[in-house]
């Protein structure tokens, strides 16, 4: 296996060879996650989020796209709570458009979290393909219109409702220094995009030149220093080290065959197993790395072909009807955060949160059936 890779190749020996705790595999995918937190970090300190929505909010002369792509940038940074670092950007804006504060809550948190489908740097992504054992690129490509789907979703049922304001077009000096500006704020993210998915090179490669990278040039060595340590997320990474050789045990255990065999013989449908139990499992935690490593291991053989080959059609639909469940979550932190910011109505927030989630589900469902 290489690093790029999400998938395990050695099993646990329980005659001594080769342990889960002892796993290469397990290591390799920690150390991906180890370096996102740090950019997401290193990203924020070096003021590189408030350069790149400034640049935004001065090219783009209307304002519906414009409270779109505010927190959808945001949203390329994983963080704990991040939808509170989006929600002054748009407040102005939705002041404008004389929005709710349901209206202003819905668009901040849907749009934060388009992209938590596909985008390589969601350890939750990084995961899943972990535990199918598919390359990661792969499962980026097949989830990709997923995002498209929420984006699409969240557009027709929110930003399309809100009235025009336009603000008056730059010109083409001002344009291209405000392109600068967004790029410079903005480059590593483009060039973990182009490096994934138009050259398809390694992730950890790729990671392992950028981070330092944009650490040393944007930060002092001091400052870049103290940002390494404070990445340091103990209770995220000891989770996703558990998970992975809890997942390593169930395989060599022989429990995720013996759950499958009793679900058949209770005639259950695979189809509800994959709505239900991620879905409930999401609601509860309101995190996405949660249902994903509870209920995937469990899902494992359930996700393959009557030829034994995984069908990536059933991953993505256990994948998007958990983070349905995460969405609906009153636990999942970026949803208290943002209605507390704005005051708004919880019960609201929720109404405005189906129709959209309506339109994500539909398109799984498609894409279960007809891929």
């Amino acid at each position: 296996m290489t690093v790029w890779h999400a998938t395990f190749d050695n099993e646990l020996d329980f005659n001594g060879e080769t342990w889960g705790f002892f796993n290469r595999d397990t290591w390799q995918v920690l150390l991906l996650v180890v370096f996102i937190l740090i950019l997401s970090r290193a990203m924020k300190v070096a003021g590189a989020l408030e350069q790149l929505v400034g640049s935004v909010r001065r090219v783009f002369i209307d304002n519906r796209f414009t409270i779109g792509v505010l927190p959808a940038m945001i949203g390329l940074l994983p963080m704990p709570g991040g939808a509170l670092i989006s929600a002054p950007m748009i407040e102005g804006l939705a002041d404008e458009a004389e929005l709710t504060a349901e209206d202003r809550t819905f668009l901040n948190y849907w749009f934060r979290h388009v992209w938590e489908y596909s985008y390589p740097l969601y350890p939750g992504l990084i995961l899943a393909a972990v535990i199918v054992n598919v390359d990661l690129n792969t499962l980026i490509h097949y989830q990709f219109p997923l995002s498209l789907a929420a984006i699409l979703g969240g557009s027709i049922f929110g930003l399309l409702k809100i009235r025009k304001h336009f603000k008056k077009r730059l010109n083409g000096n001002e344009f291209w220094v405000q392109l600068w500006e967004f790029i410079k704020g903005f480059w590593p993210v483009l060039v973990i995009f182009i490096a994934l998915l138009g050259f398809n090179l390694p992730f950890i490669l790729v990671l392992l030149i950028i981070v330092p990278l944009f650490g040393l040039t944007r930060l002092s060595p001091g400052k870049f220093l103290t940002v390494i340590k404070e990445s340091m997320d103990v209770k995220l990474i000891g989770t996703i080290y558990a998970v992975l050789v809890f997942k390593d045990i169930i395989n060599a255990s022989g429990a995720v065959d013996q759950l499958a065999e009793v679900f058949n013989a209770w005639g259950v449908p695979p189809i509800i197993l994959f709505i239900l139990l991620p879905m409930i499992i999401g609601y509860l935690n309101g995190i996405t790395h949660a249902y994903v490593s509870v209920a995937f291991p469990l899902l494992l053989p359930f996700f393959l072909d009557p030829q034994g080959n995984l069908d990536l059609s059933k991953v993505q639909l256990a994948y998007v009807f958990g983070f349905i469940g995460v969405i609906f979550s009153p636990v999942h932190l970026c949803l208290v955060l943002s209605a507390k910011y704005y005051d708004a109505d919880m019960n609201g927030v929720f109404k405005k949160l189906v129709l959209p989630s309506v339109v994500l589900a539909i398109v799984s469902l498609l894409f279960y059936y007809f891929s």
